[in-house]
């Protein structure tokens, strides 16, 4: 039985989960999270207290267990994300899983060398002999494949940094995924019904994905997140941090008008503060996170309102938002939830802050073999490397 865990690193938690494997069932051991420290905005700022972090949370799920490989996410902070187009000849007629493999060998060896180090290449639209995109292009013939790729890099030194922090553990691959290939797997995006966005509300940050015929096809990153809510309800009612975070964890609500008003207590005071007042502000600022999703959604052409918008991230669990977000762009809004994975208990793929983790584990690689098409073992080899195949 192969052991796989998985490190989501973010600002405010850290998450691990554990996982083993049995032919292609994934069963979920174990899954901690933890208060995160030493990393700011997505970025490792103090590595020997995020290597205290790492230490405590595999003390916890890992004894005596030997680690296969552990994935690891990475921030869009730490990405460069760049758009590559790559045409190949189509050696048979018909697109063949051989020609989408050369198309990314190309790709991958388009960006040897440097500093930079490719994490992962994701395809967001193929087209035959330069006709309309498509979303799957295997048994369609032509002469020439065109294949756009979204390509995620990151600075060689800084992943030697993070896998320096794992040195003495016993774990014997460390790999790195950009945070939307979690969600992919996670979400299973490939056998998803209908097109859906994804809005993942972040302590630092707002990540918005669209999914649509079971691929990528836009994310974006907006720099602010729900850690506002904190400094404004600071502003608002001269208030410390921890008071601001408390009230916002156990009264606030993100719709004043279903607000029932009443006196909540201030933490740590015998003062109180009227809970409408309270909304007035959390309100506030979440239309203002929210319209810059609405703003990138529209900008996409996401405007069939059957599609969903799935919720996630510790953001999400905040009261009513997600029926704010429903009034204010029209979609259904549903908690997005991993799937494929075999849990304990059902509520575990459901709670927001496991998302990432619980979709890392799904990108754990197997062994490379041969192609029928005569594909050599080395190229899947490294391109197995990067896409968990």
């Amino acid at each position: 039985m192969g052991w796989t865990a998985s490190l989501d690193m973010g600002s405010e938690k850290m998450v691990m989960a554990l996982a083993s494997g049995e032919g292609s069932v994934c069963y979920l051991k174990g899954i901690k999270i933890m208060a995160s420290q030493g990393v700011e905005h997505g970025v490792i700022k103090d590595k020997e207290k995020v290597r205290m972090c790492i230490r405590s949370l595999m003390s916890e799920l890992m004894k005596d267990r030997e680690i296969e490989v552990m994935n690891v996410a990475l921030s869009g902070a730490v990405l460069r994300i760049v758009e590559r187009r790559i045409v190949v000849p189509i050696q048979k007629k018909v697109v063949e899983q051989s020609d989408l493999f050369r198309a990314e060998q190309r790709c991958i060896d388009a960006y040897g060398g440097g500093q930079d180090e490719v994490v992962d290449i994701l395809p967001v639209g193929y087209a035959i002999d330069r006709g309309e995109m498509i979303a799957d292009p295997l048994g369609r013939s032509g002469r020439n494949l065109e294949v756009t790729y979204q390509v995620y890099l990151a600075d060689y030194d800084y992943l030697a940094d993070i896998q320096g922090l794992f040195e003495g553990s016993g774990i014997q691959e460390i790999e790195f995924y950009p945070a939307v290939r979690a969600y992919a797997e996670a979400l299973d995006v490939e056998r998803a019904e209908r097109d859906f966005a994804l809005v993942d509300l972040g302590a630092m940050g707002v990540n918005v994905v669209l999914f649509r015929d079971g691929m990528l096809e836009y994310e974006a990153h907006l720099p602010i997140g729900v850690r506002t809510i904190d400094t404004d309800t600071m502003a608002a009612f001269a208030l410390s941090f921890g008071q601001a975070r408390k009230l916002k964890h156990e009264y606030g609500q993100a719709l004043r008008s279903i607000c029932k008003n009443k006196k909540l207590p201030i933490p740590d005071t015998r003062l109180t503060l009227e809970s409408r007042d309270l909304a007035t502000v959390i309100q506030s600022r979440c239309e203002e996170l929210l319209e810059g999703v609405i703003f990138q959604l529209q900008q996409w052409g996401f405007d069939d309102v059957e599609d969903p918008v799935l919720l996630t991230g510790g953001g999400s669990r905040l009261q009513d938002v997600d029926e704010l977000l429903r009034r204010m762009s029209g979609h259904p809004v549903e908690s997005a939830a991993a799937r494929r994975i075999q849990a304990p208990r059902e509520e575990v793929l459901r709670t927001p802050e496991y998302l990432v983790a619980l979709g890392l584990l799904l990108c754990a690689r197997q062994e490379p073999k041969e192609t029928p098409n005569g594909i050599g073992e080395k190229i899947v080899r490294r391109i197995g490397k990067i896409f968990g195949i």
